[in-house]
């Protein structure tokens, strides 16, 4: 498995810049910024506290932390243990079967997630 990751430059015209959520945190790409992926970004450790916008000088601290670290490190050198998204979005030839069962997984803990926000909400409000 390969992925070129857009979020890292390789001399190519499609390279993503970073991103930065409407919570104050800069992930790597808009692409890690979906609520199907949340539970994996933070299990990355990019949601941090410490990587607040607010809580940084410059966005220099936050990109040269361990966290980010890590996360291109495993991208680059262990791309069979990288999230589901970076499969889909810039694997290099990869079947879709590869990253296909982790996006249904992640979809499907979603929905149990919902589903008992959603009881929890209609058993309080009646």
């Amino acid at each position: 498995m390969k992925i070129r990751p857009k979020c890292l430059a390789f001399g190519e015209n499609d390279v993503k810049g970073a991103a930065y959520t409407s919570d104050g945190y800069m992930l790597p790409c808009c692409w890690l910024d979906q609520p199907q992926i949340e539970r994996q970004v933070i299990e990355l450790g990019l949601r941090d506290d410490e990587l607040l916008l607010s809580k940084n000088e410059k966005l220099e601290d936050i990109f040269t932390s361990d966290q980010w670290e890590n996360f291109f490190q495993t991208l680059v050198n262990k791309p069979e243990e990288s999230c589901y998204m970076c499969k889909k979005k810039c694997g290099d030839k990869i079947d879709e079967s590869e990253w296909l069962l982790e996006e249904k997984t992640e979809f499907r803990s979603m929905e149990i997630l919902l589903t008992a926000n959603r009881n929890c909400y209609t058993s309080v409000a009646l």
